[in-house]
């Protein structure tokens, strides 16, 4: 009988081997099951029986020179009712049979021995002689079986993930034992020995072939998808029975292994795919080993070609030039996955989403607290920065949202999507197989959420987010004045400029007391947009606001808080990267000097020196007129109106409102004072008298002990409260005044009331100052203390009104005209108003023109409770 040639696809036993003819087109060619004549091989086992010794030695005895191997082949018998066929191989010249036998792999068939016809004696006697040669030299199965010792797993004997976490990212031999698709295969895995060997399901690592399911026995629905069959024979014919390099890299859902199969020739993924039988799959190329590149590489070849399984394909047409790739500076972060960006040639301001990502929806239990960490990441790291964008695809207007250009953006090797995925602050897009409209580094995207996921950072954590409760400390004047001592100690303090109402006017968060505020530039005046389209906006006022917009919004800032507004907004210095911004304003003529404000401003001269550059350039304001109508009208220095009646140095000691305080005269008196009070201390020290059997009177004198500091005062008794077993009292010699329990209050010894009480009442003289209840009154009074509290001033004594005193004030280190006194400034800054029914109105005509003057000024000025217009009108 005539031999046939043949290529052995596999061997399943010692005496098994599946052959297959050559193919023909792209059809894998057809197959049969040959046994060899007349010899026996120790049976494999599976998941019902172990193996028999020496079967799979005997089994990879033939695999190791056969696999893939031409050989010509004859059918010797069949079984008549099994339809099995035994027969002959050759490998050349050799004879594949009494290979295997002399070798000792495998044992002549007790039918065959006594098979006597002529044709097979001869061949059979050749068989049973090499057998005895290889029983005598203890070749193969008889070796002695007592010491055979190989251990095999059929099924997976541990956890999946712990089996995993043992091998992950290890090179491991393997044979591949079937190949159920073209990226499903069963693989023996040979660990280091004492390892069992284990077989294994693995699925390729980044791709994903055409799925080939035939001969279903589970109930499940057969299914061979369009290039599946070649696709499975293209992998059978380049690794299956062949020595690989396994690395086990992750787990699909469904707990089967991901792994990369690695052959002498190459890695068979990225064979598929550039021959356009299989595709890229997103979900496991971030485990690949080598990364992604070289597969999706690979991919393109087949895309551009249009093989197979992209025979269909289309390459998508991207803008060219600016359209697609362009410099751009980031002006705005909008949220935690879309920001505002200008580009840097056309000056055209795009809104960008960033490329498949986006941030937690109101929906997750962790969407506020993410969000505003995923927005102030991007704030940090690219506002204001040059980027390099690259427009990805474009979202067209769907459901009532609006369409979206969504882009990569990078600063130099920071991709800002990958970044925020990678800290936990976004979730990655999940797009369709085949969709293209995805970011240009979706692959490097994936791999940083997988970091995130594994690492348990951000979104992924299983602890609960920080918390993040912002106030408004610019609620109102009352609370705003609650912040306001801190903040004057505080110094330079760092923010972020959250929003820019006009060019001097900010809302700012303090990040370390998570807070924000209303913050004004002090010794300025920005020019006011329009509130609304149809208010009329100042001059400049839109273009000062852009640039306070591109110079500040969302930048870090520093500023310094001199003081609270009516409103609750802070006035105070604003830094950025070090520059006064007020200076800068009035540098570029978008802003003019507040002149009383700057005067007392310690960056006046730098407030000064810019507007006057600004002038002398004309920018901008400066540009409409001349500077002439703009400066400031000089104020005259004089001598005194009227002669001084009574002048005296005194201290203020207690301010009740913004015209109304206490003083002391500074004199001899003061000294005697510092004296008592010293042997005061003394006796209340050593005096253990109670006060439980003292009941002082209305109008009494007593020592009372004061809650501040808890030392012993000369105070009067105001009014006594026997319900609550309290008393008010005012301290004497200071004028401050607190409600206390009669436990703090004890007889004054007569030797300590021989001193006049030092502190006396007065008033500010021809003003009327409104009362810290009513309107403007707590501004007034808060203004009046700043600029005279803890200085030594200079006091005219213009009007005694029993123990009231009327005063004109001064500070020594100014003039003493009565245009620079204390009364004028209050006048000035529209806290006071001249008071017409004043006894001092008539009798000092020359002082009251200049404070009138100072009030015109204040109206025009807007200042203080003229701010929406004149309110004396009613008293013409």
């Amino acid at each position: 009988m005539a031999y046939s040639k043949a290529i052995v696809k596999c061997i399943l036993s010692g005496d098994t081997l599946i052959l297959r003819g050559r193919p023909s087109g792209n059809q894998p060619p057809p197959e049969r099951q040959l046994n060899l004549a007349f010899i026996q091989a120790p049976r494999l086992g599976n998941q019902k029986k172990e193996d028999e010794p020496f079967a799979f030695e005997a089994r990879e005895y033939l695999r190791n020179f056969l696999v893939g191997k031409e050989v010509a082949f004859r059918v010797e018998y069949t079984i008549p009712n099994t339809g099995r066929e035994y027969g002959t191989v050759l490998l050349g010249s050799e004879n594949v049979t009494q290979m295997v036998v002399k070798e000792g792999w495998a044992k002549v068939r007790e039918d065959g021995r006594k098979n006597k016809e002529e044709s097979r004696g001869e061949e059979i006697e050749t068989l049973i002689a090499l057998e005895s040669e290889a029983k005598s030299a203890g070749k193969g199965v008889w070796q002695n079986q007592e010491q055979y010792s190989r251990s095999v797993n059929y099924t997976l004997q541990e956890e999946t993930r712990e089996y995993l976490d043992k091998y992950k990212g290890l090179v491991i031999e393997g044979i591949i034992e079937q190949v159920r698709d073209g990226s499903s295969l069963r693989v023996l895995f040979i660990p280091p020995s004492p390892a069992s060997h284990q077989y294994l399901n693995i699925n390729i690592s980044g791709i994903k072939a055409p799925i080939v399911r035939k001969d279903v026995s589970d109930g499940g629905e057969a299914l061979v998808e369009p290039f599946g069959e070649e696709a499975k024979y293209f992998v059978e014919t380049r690794i299956l029975q062949k020595n690989v390099k396994v690395i086990l890299e992750g787990l699909s859902g469904n707990q089967a292994f991901y792994a990369s199969i690695l052959h002498p020739a190459g890695n068979i993924a990225e064979a598929l795919l550039s021959s356009g039988l299989a595709k890229v799959a997103d979900r496991s190329i971030t485990m690949v080993t080598d990364g992604p590149t070289k597969l999706r590489a690979a991919e393109n070849i087949a895309k551009e070609k249009q093989l197979r399984l992209w025979k269909d394909h289309v390459a998508r047409n991207k803008a060219s030039g600016d359209n697609h790739e362009f410099e751009a500076t980031v002006t705005r972060i909008i949220s935690g996955d879309t920001i505002s960006v200008k580009h840097n040639r056309t000056g055209i301001e795009r809104k960008l989403q960033l490329s498949s990502i986006r941030q937690p929806k109101p929906k997750d239990s962790k969407f506020p607290e993410y969000n505003f960490e995923a927005k102030e990441f991007l704030r940090k790291k690219l506002i204001g920065k040059a980027v390099k964008v690259t427009i990805d695809y474009s979202k067209p207007a769907t459901d009532g949202f609006e369409a979206k250009d969504c882009a990569t953006v990078r600063i130099g090797e920071f991709n800002a999507a990958e970044a925020l995925l990678e800290r936990g602050l976004a979730h990655i897009i999940r797009h369709k197989r085949d969709d293209e409209d995805r970011s240009s580094f979706y692959d490097q995207l994936m791999i940083a959420e997988q970091k995130a996921q594994t690492n348990a950072k951000g979104i992924h954590s299983p602890k609960d987010p920080p918390v993040y409760r912002i106030s408004d400390a610019s609620e109102n004047v009352s609370k705003a004045k609650q912040f306001l001592n801190s903040l004057q100690r505080a110094g330079r303090i760092p923010g972020v400029i959250d929003y820019v109402y006009n060019a001097s006017r900010f809302k700012i968060f303090i990040p370390r007391e998570s807070y924000k505020i209303t913050f004004v530039l002090g010794g300025i005046r920005a020019p006011r947009p329009g509130r609304n389209p149809s208010d009329k906006s100042d001059p400049f006022a839109i273009e000062a606001s852009e640039f306070a917009t591109r110079k500040t919004f969302q930048r870090d800032v520093e500023i310094e808080v001199e003081n609270v507004d009516k409103t609750g907004g802070f006035i105070g210095t604003l830094w950025i990267k070090n520059e006064n911004f007020a200076v800068a304003l009035l540098r570029e003529g978008f802003a003019t000097i507040h002149d009383y404000s700057a005067s007392q401003s310690p960056y006046s001269k730098q407030l000064y020196a810019a507007e006057e550059n600004a002038k002398t350039e004309k920018k901008n304001i400066w540009s409409l007129q001349d500077n002439e109508s703009f400066k400031e009208q000089e104020v005259t220095t004089t001598t005194e109106l009227e002669p001084r009646k009574e002048y005296v140095d005194i201290v203020v000691t207690e301010f009740i409102s913004g015209g109304r305080f206490y003083l002391q005269v500074i004199n001899d008196d003061i000294h005697k004072l510092e004296k008592m009070m010293s042997e005061f201390s003394l006796y209340h020290k050593n005096d253990a008298s109670s006060s439980s059997s003292f009941t002082p009177r209305n109008n009494e004198m007593v020592s009372a002990q004061f809650t501040e500091d808890n030392r012993w005062y000369r105070a009067k008794i105001k009014k006594v409260l026997p319900e609550s077993k309290n008393v008010e009292v005012i301290y004497t010699d200071y004028g401050n005044s607190e409600v206390i329990p009669l436990t703090r209050v004890r007889p004054l010894p007569d030797n300590f009331k021989q001193l006049p009480s030092q502190s006396q009442e007065a008033i500010l003289s021809f003003l009327n100052v409104r009362n810290k209840e009513e309107e403007y009154g707590e501004d007034a009074y808060e203004h009046f203390r700043d600029i005279v509290g803890n200085k030594r001033l200079v006091a005219n004594i213009d009007y005694k009104e029993n123990n009231l005193l009327h005063l004109t004030l001064y500070d020594p280190k100014v003039s003493q005209a009565i245009e620079a006194s204390i009364n004028a400034e209050m006048v000035k800054a529209g806290y006071a108003t001249v008071d017409k029914k004043s006894i001092l109105y008539k009798s000092n005509p020359a002082v009251v023109e200049k404070l009138l003057e100072a009030q015109e000024q204040a109206k025009k000025g807007r200042m203080g409770m003229f701010e929406y217009g004149d309110i004396t009108a009613d008293d013409e």
